[in-house]
């Protein structure tokens, strides 16, 4: 090793002499002096001495495998940024190290500004966060609701991907939360004091959308008015990017790579923008049917993050109504405040088919039509699940199986049955699993080609 232990907050982990000499000297005129090694024992040592905020990390070491040795440091120290570096031959590798935690990635070859510039972010990304907890030491701590597994599960993800300033894809159904998950993602990111700017790419008058984009200016270039710029140093949250024009595609495409060339090595963090995605749709599809490119989609679809429907974390309910009921009161000015334990288990056993929005509103129908403080089980309104809705009956009625499955394919009946053990289970795969005696890897798999669990 070239270098004290102690002496860096960077370690270079590069197995071929002329290469890691090239990126020490980067590195030392950019004023970082990193450790320098070359197998996966030697980095071993060099991380459990030093503790370094930045590992640079080649995937293909002579003793061992980049991305497991990637695994064990953010094992160890989970807030380490590792930018991993690759060949062109191995980007799928690479894009899988971000999506299992890698702050980002870089091709070889590497150009002196593009390296200086990643390791310059990961540092001040480190600084900021490490600024605002000293500022507010309950800053990582919010009402996130996360009391089911399912939901816990998403939170974990959401704080591995909020660590990076890599691109983010939020699919699931329309009110399964995903503005608020994005917005989540900015408040734990090192952009948290920058703007967070959101988009509808589904606006159906093109020059509407193209100005608000990019304002008056054309090709990469942006007016200062365009949502572009005034995300700069923080979020932009794109909803439903599928559905922008060919043209507009393109164009976002030719902005995302001037932002990479730019040197942000002098202001890493205000510099740039951090883009979330959000869609009901798998953006596969659209990518199968020539409706998003393919420059696009690879540059958007980097970590992607699936939110479960209502039903499938029904452990949440009584804490969302509870919080959903305290909010509509302030704004209808009620006194509501509470929730009986029977309205609550009743709430907790709904479809929700419409997800929170569906929640908020039977609350609010609620709210609107009594008075408070107590929120009672009569004072709910009617839904689907009720008995009284689907006639008289002894608790509730029972449709014949043949007359509910009418009309339906093999895959919708497949999916019913799925999504209902799912629910049974709270939403625990390997439970409904078992339930179904078959493989959770099954349902992972029929999940991806559900085409509502996108939104």
């Amino acid at each position: 090793m070239s270098a004290s232990p102690k002496s860096s907050g960077v370690l270079l982990i590069e197995d071929t002499p002329s290469l890691q000499m090239l990126y020490r000297s980067v590195l030392n005129r950019a004023g970082f002096a990193p450790i320098c090694v070359s197998n996966c024992d030697e980095a071993r040592q060099a991380f459990a001495q030093a503790r370094p905020s930045v590992v640079l990390l080649d995937m293909i070491l002579p003793d061992g495998d980049g991305l497991g040795l990637m695994r064990e440091f953010l094992t160890v120290a989970p807030d380490t940024r590792v930018i991993v570096i690759t060949a062109n031959g191995t980007v799928n590798k690479a894009v899988e190290a971000t999506r299992k935690g890698a702050y980002d990635f870089l091709v070889k070859p590497l150009g002196d500004v593009r390296l200086a510039s990643t390791v310059a972010s990961a540092l001040a990304e480190i600084r900021a966060k490490a600024q605002r907890q000293r500022r507010d030491p309950a800053a990582e701590t919010d009402s996130f609701v996360a009391r089911s597994a399912v939901m816990r599960d998403v939170q974990s993800v959401l704080a591995a991907v909020a660590r990076s300033h890599a691109p983010v894809f939020l699919l699931g159904q329309s009110g399964t939360g995903k503005k608020a998950c994005a917005y989540w993602i900015h408040m734990h990111s090192a952009r948290a004091e920058g703007p967070f700017v959101m988009v509808d790419c589904g606006i159906p008058d093109c020059n509407a959308l193209e100005a608000t984009l990019f304002g008056g200016g054309s090709g990469p270039e942006l007016s200062e008015d365009s949502a572009m710029r005034r995300a700069m140093g923080g979020t932009l949250l794109l909803l439903s990017p599928q559905n922008l024009p060919a043209e507009l595609q393109t164009r976002l495409v030719a902005v995302f790579d001037k932002d990479h060339a730019v040197d942000r090595q002098q202001d890493p963090v205000s510099w740039g923008v951090r883009v979330i995605s959000a869609a009901r749709q798998d953006p596969r599809h659209a990518l199968q049917n020539a409706q998003l490119q393919a420059e696009l989609y690879y540059r958007l679809f980097v970590l992607p993050v699936a939110l479960p429907r209502l039903s499938e974390r029904r452990e949440d309910v009584p804490a969302l109504a509870q919080r959903f009921l305290v909010e509509i009161a302030q704004q209808e000015n009620k006194t509501f405040n509470r929730i009986t334990p029977e309205a609550q288990a009743h709430l907790q056993i709904q479809p929700w088919d419409g997800n929170l929005h569906e929640l908020r509103n039977s609350l609010r129908h609620a709210v609107v039509l009594n008075d408070g403080p107590e929120l009672t089980r009569q004072m709910l309104p009617i839904t689907q699940s009720d008995p009284q809705e689907f006639g008289t009956g002894a608790g509730r009625a029972v449709l014949d199986l043949d007359t509910a499955l009418a009309g339906m394919t093999m895959a919708q009946i497949e999916t019913r049955a799925l999504r209902a053990a799912i629910a049974r289970h709270h939403g625990s795969i390997t439970q409904a699993a078992k339930e179904l005696d078959i493989a959770p890897s099954t349902i992972y798999r029929r999940r991806e080609d559900w085409s509502d669990l996108t939104s």
